[in-house]
């Protein structure tokens, strides 16, 4: 049997958490359009006859930010090295490469564990990818190259193969039915800031925090209380929306998406607070 630790890196929105996802077979990533979604490690674990692979998802890299956000997600790829078997660089042949690739690059060709290299949105036409050619030319000192969908599972197979390769034997990390070690709070808070960045679109600032403060489980039911925490006023009235309709809105969509999951009937009572100093007391 086969064990270890695989670090999903690449910059900000190449479709990393959509990549996860698909990798284990279920959400546990939010995904957005928006960069800057994922704030902190995720491990998702896939469970295979072979053995088990557990996948660290980081956040995207962010030159030039200074904001204490950002130096916090930049800071986690670093450390998220530590303790990897290998990794899987992933690039988006739609987006021009630029400071941020050539920093991760130089961070991968200095890195001693071996990397697979996955140019994603295989599904798309080559008009819709201008850079097809100089991401199928990149060098990181790969062990292998592959072009891959996150969004259709082309070509996951080739990477799940490679890795078992790579990796060490050894005993399974995690329970056999367990794909995340994010506790179902946590899930639910990551699930409800994927639908705020959904509904809000380019207006949503950066700067909010969910908290499930209550979960009530009954029979074929769960009442869920959350708080949506921001910076300023202003971004409250974003959130909340005239009527409070993105609000509803964002409720609504997490609702939707439980039931699905659960098959329960699922109430969701959201608010919005402002408190100017979460960033700093973010870990």
């Amino acid at each position: 049997m086969k064990s270890g630790f695989v670090m999903l890196a690449g910059r900000s929105n190449v479709g990393k958490s959509t990549l996860l996802n698909a990798l284990v077979g279920s959400k546990v990533a939010i995904m957005s359009p928006k960069p800057q979604t994922t704030r902190h490690p995720v491990r998702g674990v896939l469970h295979d006859k072979r053995g088990q692979i557990v996948f660290v998802d980081t956040p995207g890299v962010f030159l030039g930010q200074k904001d204490h956000v950002s130096k916090k997600l930049n800071a986690f790829v670093g450390e998220t090295l530590k303790g990897i078997d290998a990794i899987v660089y992933v690039t988006d042949p739609t987006r021009a490469p630029g400071p941020e690739e050539e920093h991760i690059q130089k961070l991968l060709r200095a890195a001693e564990q071996p990397i697979i290299y996955a140019v994603n949105k295989r599904d798309l036409p080559d008009k819709e990818k201008p850079y097809l050619e100089q991401a199928r030319a990149v060098d990181v000192g790969q062990e292998g190259s592959v072009e891959i969908s996150a969004k259709t599972h082309a070509n996951l197979n080739l990477i799940v193969n490679k890795l078992f390769e790579l990796l060490p034997e050894g005993e399974p990390f995690y329970p056999h039915l367990q794909i995340t070690d994010l506790g179902h709070r946590e899930w639910l808070e990551e699930l409800i800031r994927e639908k705020c960045f959904h509904a809000l679109g380019q207006e949503l600032p950066y700067t909010i925090k969910v908290i499930v403060d209550h979960i009530e489980t009954g029979d074929r039911f769960r009442h869920i209380d959350a708080t949506i925490y921001t910076t300023e006023d202003r971004y409250k009235g974003m959130i909340i929306g005239k009527g409070a309709q993105k609000l509803k809105e964002i409720g609504i969509n997490v609702r939707k998406e439980l039931e699905a999951v659960t098959g329960d009937k699922i109430y969701v009572e959201l608010r919005v607070k402002v408190d100017p100093k979460w960033p700093q007391r973010f870990q």
